[in-house]
C-alpha cells in the first residue's frame, strides 16, 4: 500500500467521522458529477449482482486497494477478482444502495461515501443479511471512471 493511498483513506475517514459533530465546508458537487458516479455505481453493482465477472472487473484500476473490516486487505484487481469468483461460486449476493454522497477530488476524480445492504437469494426470495458503509475513490482518466480505492466498513449482520 502506498503512502499516498493511506493518506487519502485516513483523510476521508477522518473527515467523514468529524462530519457528525461539526459542519465542514465541503465543496459542492455538480449534478453532472453526482449523476455520473451514481450511474457508475449502478453499473458496478449490476455486474456484481449478476456475477458478471468480466464486466465487474472493468470498473477497477489494476492497482485497486480494497480495505474490508471483515475480510482484510486486497491489493490488486487480480486478487479482488479471485474473491469475487469465490463469492459467485457460493451463490453470490445482491447489493442495494441505500444512500450515497459524492464529492469531487480535483485533478483525480471523486469520492463516493454511502451505505448499502446485502441480500442472499434463497429459493428465489431475497433475504436481508447485512448492511455496511463504504467509501469509493473514483479515478478519472480522460472520460473513463474506475474505482481505485475502496473502504468497506461497519458491517452489521441483520
Amino acid at each position: 500500500m502506498s503512502a499516498n493511498s493511506l493518506l487519502i483513506m485516513l483523510s476521508v475517514l477522518f473527515f467523514t467521522g468529524s462530519a457528525k459533530t461539526q459542519s465542514l465546508p465541503l465543496k459542492r458537487v455538480s449534478k453532472t458529477l453526482y449523476s455520473t458516479i451514481i450511474d457508475m455505481d449502478r453499473q458496478v453493482f449490476e455486474a456484481y449482482n449478476k456475477c458478471d465477472l468480466d464486466k465487474f472487473e472493468e470498473f477497477f484500476t489494476r492497482d485497486v486497494e480494497f480495505f474490508h473490516d471483515r475480510t482484510g486487505y486486497t491489493e490488486s484487481r487480480h486478487d479482488l477478482m479471485k474473491s469475487m469468483k469465490s463469492l459467485c461460486e457460493n451463490g453470490g449476493l445482491l447489493r442495494q444502495l441505500v444512500s450515497a454522497q459524492v464529492y469531487p477530488l480535483d485533478f483525480y476524480g471523486a469520492v463516493e461515501i454511502g451505505t448499502h445492504r446485502f441480500y442472499k437469494l434463497t429459493n428465489g426470495k431475497k433475504e436481508l443479511i447485512s448492511s455496511a458503509r463504504f467509501i469509493n475513490i473514483w479515478k478519472k482518466d480522460d472520460d473513463d471512471w474506475k474505482i481505485a480505492r475502496v473502504v468497506s466498513y461497519d458491517h452489521k449482520n441483520l
